[in-house]
């Protein structure tokens, strides 16, 4: 089922508003995002129209070689979260501008088609960034300039008070207005928290979503290591095989700073970021 869905999508990408919106629609049919947009068509029409605006002027695009697909909408639907490694080892093998260049394409591609007055949320493990909600491309940017790196990787027990309790359970059981995909990216394992920390924020969130009457899925993870660490290898691998989690949470297979340097151009690199952050979506 998901195969075919996915075949579906992947095909010429729409030409109008109109059957791009048909395409979305149709792609989120008994997922368990359809029900955030039940009583929001507004999102779902600005989401088109600036989609169809943008493939009509791709002259002003170099980045874009085509117009968005369906793909582009299911990721832009959920409201981005990027959480980030600040921790002291991410100052190793240039690992803290691998980092910046993820989160300068994550959120390009992200917000090429976001209504007016929508963005992406920012969240490092350690520092508090003001003014880190719902930011536009320049915004974060901006917001990311002058941050650096040290302490340890509570990433579980930061994950939870950080981004879980404020952008999910306050939200709970009405409020949610659309499903959330965080992105986590980390260079190591936990310190000085248990590993099973973050698995079990993560199975935790599951848990209250059901309790309110949602999805699970509901609240999706895509996860990804830069640097080279084994430690953080091993980690990642035991957090994709755990079966309590396994249909909201999708570990990215390949280092993605090894994946930004093999990619030679600007488009391929949007092109693979859109299918790695699409990845989650379709679980469950």
């Amino acid at each position: 089922y998901l195969r075919e869905r996915s075949r579906v999508l992947q095909k010429q990408r729409p030409d109008t508003k109109a059957e791009f919106v048909n395409n979305v629609k149709k792609a989120f049919e008994g997922t368990p995002a359809e029900r955030f947009f039940k009583n929001n068509p507004k999102f779902i029409e600005e989401l088109a129209e600036k989609a169809a605006s943008l493939a009509d002027d791709l002259t002003n695009h170099p980045d874009l070689q085509q117009g968005p697909a369906p793909q582009d909408a299911q990721v832009t639907m959920h409201q981005n979260v990027i959480y980030c490694d600040d921790s002291s080892s991410m100052h190793r093998e240039g690992r803290w501008d691998s980092q910046n260049q993820l989160i300068n394409r994550i959120a390009r591609v992200t917000t090429r088609i976001l209504p007016e007055g929508e963005g992406v949320y920012m969240r490092y493990i350690n520092q508090e960034i003001p003014n880190s909600d719902s930011l536009k491309f320049e915004e974060l940017l901006n917001a990311v300039k002058p941050l650096t790196w040290g302490g340890d990787t509570p990433i579980g027990t930061n994950l939870k008070s950080k981004i879980l309790q404020p952008l999910v359970y306050s939200k709970l059981p009405n409020d949610l207005k659309r499903p959330l995909l965080v992105s986590v990216i980390t260079d190591g394992m936990p310190e000085p928290e248990p590993k099973s920390t973050f698995v079990n924020a993560i199975a935790e969130c599951g848990d209250k979503l059901e309790a309110a009457g949602l999805p699970r899925e509901s609240v999706k993870f895509i996860i990804g290591q830069v640097g080279s660490a084994n430690a953080a290898t091993e980690f990642l691998q035991s957090v994709g095989k755990e079966s309590r989690i396994q249909d909201v949470v999708f570990v990215a297979s390949e280092r993605l700073d090894v994946t930004t340097s093999r990619l030679e151009n600007d488009w391929k690199m949007d092109e693979w970021l859109i299918e790695t952050l699409y990845a989650p979506t379709m679980k469950g």
